[in-house]
């Protein structure tokens, strides 16, 4: 173990050095010794840090990489150039099922098994946590992070501690396990289809279909989630919540292989607007679907990884997971806590409307990250010591980052260029490419890096390839070098770059002597992020099961109609999106008509939403405006896209079903052949851009192209409705911390299938009437619905000095964690909290409300207990009683979309100043006794200039929105 992880706190006086630099040394308070605050570049800079962000003190961390747990493996691994990644073993990836050396594009297949695995060595089971391996891996990395910032279990119980996680996949063995059986349940049609005429009886037909799923089930192992609610990805982010007893959000953060760093800044985020702590980390697991898109991406290597070498020809993925517990650094100074580094500035940037697919490298995006990420940290060029770089080991990626980090560190000319080349090094040719946990990786390595007082050489002794004109200001892993600490401080800088255009970038200090943390501390630029900056929403864009627009929706909604229809999986409101709606004008999307039929369509609906939310207002090219989705990982179309990458293992067991008939071998082949043939044309095409059907994060992307924008993007999973408002915070809070003048914010929901139905009826959550409601003595739960909008947000001030239309206000957000009893959607204590903390950030009373939007699921237990939320806190508060609604029972449960269509819907409210009925109710579950009354016709109001939104999630994140009616908004029946 070393020195930093046995004895964190404080060095005692050491101050880091590098000596060919030059600046400048300033005494301390009392006049003892020379502290040096940077260069006189650096004091500059400093003058531009963006509000909100303050320097960030890494107080506790762990990880576990292949081969590696502590910062001495990880020293170890770096400076003996050793290589630690091998081949996934067989309950990974089935060899014999999917390795194919030559597999062609198109193809189910895995063209190597090389890669990077964390196996029980770097993390020991434990029987007292969670059982199934990626939950575990999360929440006992998480109790090695509090130990290593000094923290007892259980000390951050009922603390206001968000938790910001990255995943970009399905989270392990749960849902992408239960895609494939829900495609195997499906086999029947394709066995008529594919057996002669009379060869088998229906009956026999579906006989076999239920026995090929039960084999494949039976396949899975123990490791199969059979708990649905165990399966949704941001689950992963609220059992480390559960485990550490906190009080705040718990998100999801999809960034794909950006997504540490993005989880990162967050974070920094919420401690500027005053959280005690925050957790940060990323989470890769890898598994047989994400292997089978990168070999068809042609991403892959099966000689090695060779980042910046002549042999480099692809990368090798791996597993890994790295967990921050962060605070900020005036915090950890004062109370003297453990600090392990310093993060100075964190930069994010898209790529935009580059000329190239989303696939291939752009430098555009990762130049404005680095600058962004120096500008924000206050740090010349000059300071840098080393650059960890993305360097995946291809041929176009690593040139592309090698010209950026040569450009950056002359863009701010020559003074504050360093006096001799910066190293630049990529782990991942000994570890791997751990995929969302590679920023972090980095960061860590990082750290080992401080803590040995040394830069490596090259990983594996090759030739580095000539990717610099003479004279470059970067070299490129050239040789190993000591890097002891002294007068000047250390600092490296850490990339990572994604699929998308998404980059970021960190710039990370060694862990500073307290003379050293004063200067920080006098050089930031004091002015926190306002948790109170109203927002507005400037554009908004919206379509639902029979409302192609938003104006639909509100007349749909004021005459009380339903938009459910029976399907043959079951009773919903689907959205009507057909692809081919998108082909006659390819042109607008940046695509070939063929490319558009093999991406989710949702993906082309959110850019068209997003150019109607815009139609008024100006948007120019190149703009530093992020955009956020709020979304579950893989709509209906993703799942589908899964079961196509897995295809293999439903013939297999097809085959192996077929011959336990006793059939003549050559008409199980030709009755198999025949059936996945059909079945196989009716799933998603594997192709190099499949990856792009999976995460939501891509359709942030894609929203970006559109527009030219190179601000960062994202999206965030929390379930349900807190999965929009916990997008909608983000997007707020890069407003109120004025990293930017506008954001876009989406809601995408369309997974309405057999996968859901099925799930959500086991849970218990389903209606069994074809006409839910809500706060009603018989409601049952409710039914599932579809849904997808786009809000274009500034900030209130600048919105109205631009002279654009407000249509609505967002004065406060409150979120909570609590965990739903009885297996429901709403916990009481948690929503009050989110209630409490939300009314606490603003001036508007209870009084003040002309009514509260709810979450509204119509599951009994969920609804009575938003209900005693509600009259715990705004109902005691209120002279008369407070109205109260709830969207569900008309277009159903939206899923990720729920909470925008409650804010959709009450902005309409407001501003026609007419309320419409919940439908179905005929017996409220309240009444004037508890101060609540159910909206049960459609009302006037009298008043109407705030209104409250509720939303929850299934896995314990609830919000509360405070709503300001918009003066500008135009609405039917006002």
């Amino acid at each position: 173990m070393s020195i930093r992880e046995r004895n964190p706190l404080h060095a005692s006086g050491r101050i880091p050095a590098t000596p060919s630099r030059v600046g400048l040394f300033v005494c301390d308070s009392a006049g003892r010794g020379r502290i040096w605050i940077g260069s006189l570049h650096c004091l500059a800079m400093l003058k531009g840090h963006l509000d909100g962000i303050a320097p960030v003190a890494i107080s506790g961390f762990a990880f576990a990489l292949p081969g590696a747990r502590t910062l001495d493996e990880l020293a170890e691994v770096l400076h003996g150039g050793k290589t630690t990644y091998g081949q996934w073993p067989e309950e990974r990836i089935p060899r014999a099922l999917y390795l194919d050396p030559s597999a062609a594009v198109g193809a189910a297949r895995i063209s190597t098994l090389l890669g990077g695995v964390v196996g029980s060595r770097e993390l020991p089971e434990d029987a007292s946590g969670p059982s199934k391996v990626p939950h575990r891996w999360v929440v006992e990395t998480a109790h090695r992070a509090l130990a290593s910032a000094g923290l007892a279990p259980g000390s951050l119980g009922g603390q206001p501690v968000p938790v910001f996680l990255a995943h970009s996949r399905g989270g392990g063995h749960g849902l992408y396990d239960a895609a494939v059986l829900s495609v195997a349940g499906q086999l029947q049609p394709y066995l008529v289809h594919g057996a002669h005429p009379n060869e088998f009886s229906h009956q026999e037909l579906t006989d076999l279909t239920r026995k090929v799923r039960q084999s494949l089930r039976e396949s899975f192992g123990p490791d199969f989630v059979e708990d649905p609610r165990e399966r949704a990805t941001h689950r992963l982010a609220s059992a480390i919540a559960e485990a550490l007893g906190t009080t705040e959000k718990a998100l999801l953060v999809d960034g794909n292989c950006t997504g540490g760093l993005a989880a990162v800044e967050l974070a920094a985020r919420e401690l500027a607007k005053g959280a005690p702590w925050a957790i940060a980390g990323a989470l890769s697991y890898v598994d047989t679907v994400n292997q089978v898109l990168y070999s068809n991406s042609r991403l892959l290597s099966s000689e090695g990884c060779f980042p910046f070498a002549q042999k480099g020809n692809g990368t090798v993925i791996s597993d890994g997971v790295v967990l921050l517990v962060l605070t900020s650094l005036e915090r950890a100074t004062r109370e003297r806590l453990p600090i392990h580094g310093v993060i100075r500035g964190v930069g994010g940037a898209n790529d935009g409307a580059a000329e190239a697919y989303m696939l291939v490298p752009n430098p555009r995006g990762h130049a404005l990250a680095v600058r962004r990420a120096l500008d924000q940290a206050g740090v010349a060029p000059r300071e840098l010591g080393v650059i960890l770089a993305h360097g995946t080991g291809t041929r176009a990626g690593d040139a592309v980052e090698a010209k950026v980090f040569d450009q950056a560190l002359k863009a701010h000319g020559e003074s504050a260029q360093p006096a001799s080349p910066v190293p630049v090094i990529s782990i991942k040719g000994n570890l791997g490419h751990a995929k969302e946990a590679s920023g972090l990786a980095n960061l860590v390595a990082l750290l080992a890096l401080f803590e040995s007082g040394g830069i490596p050489g090259p990983v594996h002794g090759d030739k580095p390839r000539s990717l610099l004109e003479p004279g470059g200001l970067i070299e490129v892993d050239k040789t190993a070098r000591s890097w002891p600490a002294g007068e000047q401080p250390r600092i490296g800088g850490v990339s990572a770059i994604a699929s998308g255009g998404q980059n970021y970038h960190a710039v990370v200090e060694d862990r500073p002597s307290p003379a050293r943390a004063q200067a920080l501390l006098r050089g930031t630029r004091r002015s926190p992020a306002r948790s109170d900056e109203p927002i507005a929403i400037v554009g908004m864009a919206g379509a639902f099961a029979d409302a192609p627009d938003l104006a639909t929706l509100w007349t749909n909604l004021l005459h009380g109609r339903r938009a459910f229809r029976r399907s043959p999986f079951g009773i919903g409101a689907p959205l009507d999106l057909d692809a081919h709606r998108f082909t006659g004008s390819a042109i607008q999307y940046d695509e070939r008509p063929a490319d558009i039929l093999r991406h989710d369509p949702l993906h082309y609906l959110l850019v068209d939403l997003a150019r109607s939310a815009a139609t008024k207002v100006s948007i120019e090219r190149g703009s530093n405006i992020p955009v956020v989705v709020s979304a579950e990982h893989c709509t209906g179309y993703g799942l589908r896209q899964v079961a196509a990458a897995r295809l293999p293992e439903i013939e297999e067991h097809l085959q192996r079903v077929l011959r336990e008939t006793g059939k003549d071998s050559k008409g199980v082949a030709r009755t198999v052949r025949a059936a996945m043939k059909r079945l196989s044309s009716d799933l998603p095409e594997l192709w190099a851009g499949s990856l792009f059907n999976l995460s939501p994060s891509f359709m942030a992307a894609r929203i970006a192209r559109a527009f030219d924008l190179t601000g960062p993007t994202c999206a965030i999973e929390a379930g349900g409705a807190a999965a929009s408002m916990g997008g909608l915070e983000v997007a707020c809070g890069r407003l109120a911390s004025r990293e930017a003048d506008a954001v876009f914010w989406a809601t995408a929901d369309m997974r309405l299938g057999v996968t859901r139905l099925a799930d959500e009826d086991a849970l218990g959550l389903l209606s069994r009437r074809d006409t839910p409601t809500a706060f009603d003595t018989a409601s049952d739960g409710y039914l599932p619905g579809e849904g997808a909008t786009v809000c274009l947000l500034r900030r209130l001030s600048d919105a109205q000095e631009r002279g654009e239309p407000v249509l609505g206000i967002i004065r406060a957000m409150g979120s909570a964690f609590g965990t739903p009893d009885d297996h429901g959607l709403v916990s009481e204590p948690a929503m009050s909290l989110a209630i409490r903390r939300a009314y606490g950030r603003c001036d508007v009373s209870a009084d003040a409300l002309a009514f509260v939007e709810c979450s509204g699921s119509g599951h009994p237990a969920s609804d009575r207990a938003e209900l005693a939320a509600l009259g715990r806190t705004l109902a005691t508060a209120r002279a008369r009683p407070l109205p109260i609604g709830a969207v569900m029972p008309n277009i159903g449960h939206t899923g990720a979309a729920s909470g925008a269509a409650s804010l959709m819907k009450a902005l309409f409210a407001l501003a026609a100043k007419r309320v419409p009925p919940t439908v179905g109710v005929t017996t409220p579950l309240v009444g004037a006794a508890d101060n609540l009354r159910v909206i049960t016709g459609r009302e006037e109001l009298k008043e109407a200039r705030f209104a409250g939104v509720n939303a929850a999630g299934g896995r314990g994140t609830h919000y509360h929105v405070v709503l300001e009616a918009g003066p500008d908004l135009q609405v039917r029946g006002a």
